[in-house]
């Protein structure tokens, strides 16, 4: 009897077939991903096509990206100073995005208030519903916490399929769009939500304190010059009109960068004045000595240091202390600690340190309310001047420059791979991210 043969694409056409008697074809998606090493020092990252099932499983919504951002959190995990998977698995990277919804699983219940077409944030931050966290309303808390882009996959895709608990969609987009003079504006303001949300966070939490007073923070000192950096900036002279910011980096391109940023209020140093004290030091960098030392050196007695970034760490680092106070795990655990009388150069000072960590749901709706309002405010508008770099498409070789400070820089690569790179200052000019804040993609 003659033997059948029957060739891969046929055999696998049949399993997608599956029991329904219909045909599922794969989705292919653009996407940029972690490639699994060896060597945990250093992780490759591959810009390729990615497949998705045919439509979203249950519990999942296929979004279609229309922008993200690079955060430094993105490049800290592929340096392995922050906590991920993507050395050991293959993960779409990025965490912040904005985008459309694109497909819905089959039986979805349309009473959860989505539909095809709704302007999403995806909120970066992952818990199951029953998580013990999340019930006492502080899921950013959650140890069993999962990232986008860190642990699952996240927004550097132009099509992903999201947990529902990720999406939240943009209350009233459609009227707001009009404020901005292009959609693509619009898109531009609206995928800072989540690092808005995040600052926010901070400035809640402070004013929750009990020893809080209206009008007790009248000087700022903002530690980083970079895009987290600028937001407080802009974010702080929102809530406290009143209030005098300075703000300082070490690496002077960056500095040079703020100093020129438009409608921005407050002084970019040079260099810092010991002889200075402020109300309130935020510690937006995740340098260890900025975090340790300047900070508690430059907050006046009974300021408040608020612990925003976290510090970069490796497996094995000891933890950074400033006297008895672990700022990592205060950052991390949102932690309020009075230190009182503690002696900083001969002399006693009481400080209070704030912990500020990722977000809540409301901090996400109270971010997209001020990014409204802030557009409301036409050619003044603020927040459209931390984007200042875009690349065109996830495969995009070129890095646009947005600020006519400097020059388009042209890459023999994806844009996005170079850029994802964690810079130290070492790098050659055109390939020092120092030279950027926010850096969009265009999907």
């Amino acid at each position: 009897m003659k033997k059948k043969y029957f060739s891969a694409a046929f055999l696998f056409a049949m399993l997608a077939w599956g029991q329904s008697g219909v045909l599922r074809a794969e989705f292919s998606t653009l996407a940029v991903y972690s490639s699994p090493s060896d060597n945990s020092e250093s992780v490759k990252i591959e810009v390729g096509k990615l497949q998705l099932p045919d439509i979203p499983p249950a519990g999942y919504i296929r979004v279609k990206m229309i922008r993200s951002e690079i955060c430094n959190s993105d490049r800290r995990v592929l340096a392995n100073t922050k906590t991920s998977v993507v050395a050991r698995e293959k993960i779409v990277l990025g965490h912040e995005g904005v985008g459309k919804i694109y497909q819905l699983p089959s039986g979805y219940d349309y009473s959860e208030g989505l539909k095809i077409g709704d302007l999403v944030v995806l909120a970066p931050h992952y818990v199951q519903e029953d998580d013990e966290m999340l019930k006492k309303g502080l899921p950013n808390l959650s140890p069993k916490m999962k990232h986008l882009g860190f642990h699952i996959n996240g927004v550097f895709a132009d099509y992903m399929d999201f947990p529902k608990y990720n999406i939240v969609k943009i209350p009233d987009y459609e009227k707001n769009m009009s404020l901005a003079a292009t959609p693509q504006d619009y898109y531009d303001q609206m995928v800072m939500t989540e690092p808005l949300a995040c600052v926010q966070r901070g400035y809640k939490l402070i004013q929750k304190q009990d020893y809080y007073k209206e009008g007790m923070l009248k000087t700022a000192l903002i530690l980083g010059a970079g895009p987290m950096g600028k937001i407080h900036q802009i974010h702080l002279q929102k809530r406290y009109p009143a209030i005098k910011v300075d703000i300082y980096d070490s690496d002077p391109i960056r500095r040079k960068l703020s100093g020129e940023t438009a409608r921005v209020r407050g002084d970019t140093l040079e260099r810092l004045d010991r002889s200075k004290s402020y109300d309130l030091v935020v510690t937006a960098t995740s340098d260890r000595d900025a975090n340790v030392k300047d900070a508690v050196e430059l907050v006046s007695d009974g300021g408040v240091i608020l612990l925003f970034s976290g510090i970069d760490m490796k497996p094995g680092d000891s933890p950074p202390m400033a006297g008895p106070v672990n700022v990592e795990g205060a950052h991390r655990h949102e932690g309020s600690v009075k230190l009182m009388k503690f002696d900083v150069g001969g002399k006693p000072k009481s400080i209070y340190f704030v912990g500020t960590s990722g977000y809540i749901k409301s901090d996400l709706l109270s971010a997209i309310n001020e990014l409204h309002q802030d557009l409301a405010l036409g050619a003044e508008t603020v927040y459209k001047s931390v984007s200042t770099t875009l690349i065109k498409g996830l495969g995009g070789k070129t890095a646009y420059d947005m600020t006519g400070r400097f020059h388009d820089i042209v890459f023999n690569e994806p844009a996005i791979v170079p850029l994802l790179k964690l810079y130290y200052g070492d790098a050659p000019d055109d390939e020092n991210v120092h030279h950027h804040l926010k850096i969009s993609i265009e999907h």
